[in-house]
């Protein structure tokens, strides 16, 4: 990211503190032709705000505004987080299913459709 050293877990709690968003995820993986990192932003919406293009490009300002053009992620995706049974946001899914669309062993989930989805509008993010 430039040479720059961001925590994922400060942006994660900036793109939170967005009037739309009720919990976010971001992770950073590899950036294609090995040129640093890529920041990946995973969405749950307030219930009474229907996830869109516009709400996206409204939250990469929001980032650029309150962290800086290196905040910025390359792609939201919206939809509920995979959480475990006891309630834990499994990042190395989202991870994985940021890197390479597979989420991988997804058996300690809760909800192993809520990974499809998510990899289901990856692969539309992408395409």
């Amino acid at each position: 990211m430039n040479g720059k050293r961001l925590s994922c877990l400060a942006l994660q709690e900036t793109l939170g503190g967005h009037d739309a968003v009720a919990e976010a995820a971001i992770v950073a993986v590899d950036a294609p032709g090995g040129r640093g990192e890529t920041l990946w932003a995973f969405v749950d919406p307030d219930p009474q705000i229907m996830a869109s293009d516009v709400l996206g490009a409204d939250l990469k300002g929001w980032m650029r505004r309150e962290a800086g053009e290196e905040a910025v992620p390359a792609h939201i995706i919206f939809g509920p987080l995979p959480r475990t049974r006891s309630g834990e946001v499994l990042r190395p899914v989202l991870r994985r299913i940021a890197e390479t669309g597979d989420p991988g062993d997804v058996s300690g989930l809760a909800d192993t459709a809520v990974a499809a989805r998510l990899a289901e509008l990856r692969a539309e993010a992408l395409a």
